[in-house]
C-alpha cells in the first residue's frame, strides 16, 4: 500500500513543531511562530489535535505580562533539571541506562546512527534530546516523502523508521510524557506531551498501515 503523500507532510510538520517546543525556552519569536500555525484546527489526530489546540489556548487567553518568563522558568525546571528528582529529562540516555545519566549508551548509539545517514547534530544538546530525535525521524519521512516507491532506497528509508521508532523511541517516550505530567504545571508544556505521544501513535499508525496493506 503506498504511503499518502499528505499523510507524510503531517507527520512531518508534526515532529518538527513538537521539536521546537522541546528544544529551547519559548520566547516571543516562537510563540509568534507557533501561533501562525493555527494550532486551534491543526490535526485530525485526536492527541495532536487536542494539545496544539491546550498550547494556543495557553498563547491566546489574557497571561501575565512576564508569561513567557514563567514558562521559560518552567523548561529550565523540567527539561534542564533545576527541579532535581522531579525533572522531566528530555534524554534517552536518562530513561535507559542503569545509572540514569546523560551521555550513555543511547546517546552514542544514536549519534552512531544519525551520522551514519549523513545527519550531524550541530546544536547544544546532546544526539539523544527528544528535539534531535524528532528532528532526525522529520527527516527520514521527508526524505521517504519526496523518494519514488521503486526506488533502492524506499524501503530502507521505511525500516530505518520502523527500528528507530523501536529502539529509540518507544523504549522511553512513554515514561517521558508520563514525567512530564506528573513535574510540570502549565498547560503548555502538558499539550506539548500530548502531541508529542500523538504524534508517535501516528507514525506507528502509518507505517503499520503499509505494511498491512
Amino acid at each position: 500500500m503506498a504511503f499518502d503523500y499528505l499523510e507524510l507532510l503531517d507527520l512531518e510538520i508534526n515532529y518538527k513543531v513538537i521539536s521546537r517546543l522541546f528544544g529551547e525556552e519559548i520566547d516571543q519569536a516562537a510563540a509568534d511562530w507557533l501561533l501562525s500555525l493555527g494550532l486551534d484546527d491543526f490535526c485530525d489526530e485526536p492527541l495532536i489535535r487536542r494539545g496544539a489546540q491546550i498550547i494556543h489556548e495557553e498563547l491566546t487567553k489574557e497571561q501575565p505580562d512576564n508569561y513567557l518568563d514563567l514558562l521559560a522558568a518552567e523548561y529550565a525546571a523540567a527539561f534542564i533539571g533545576t527541579a532535581g528528582s522531579k525533572a522531566a529529562y528530555p534524554y534517552e540516555s536518562v530513561y535507559t541506562s542503569p545509572q540514569q545519566l546523560v551521555m550513555q549508551k543511547a546517546f552514542e548509539d544514536v549519534r552512531n546512527i544519525l551520522n551514519a545517514h549523513g545527519v550531524f547534530n550541530d546544536s547544544k544538546l546532546y544526539d539523544d534530546h527528544i528535539a534531535i530525535e524528532l528532528q532526525y525521524l522529520a527527516y527520514l519521512v521527508e526524505k521517504l516523502r519526496n523518494t519514488e516507491e521503486n526506488s533502492p532506497e524506499y524501503e530502507p528509508l521505511i525500516e530505518d523508521q520502523e527500528s528507530f521508532l523501536d529502539d529509540h523511541i518507544h523504549n522511553w517516550v512513554p515514561k517521558f510524557t508520563s514525567k512530564i505530567k506528573a513535574s510540570v504545571r502549565s498547560r503548555f508544556y502538558l499539550g506539548a506531551a500530548m502531541m508529542l505521544a500523538g504524534a508517535v501513535r501516528e507514525h506507528d499508525r502509518i507505517l503499520r498501515n503499509h505494511r498491512l496493506g
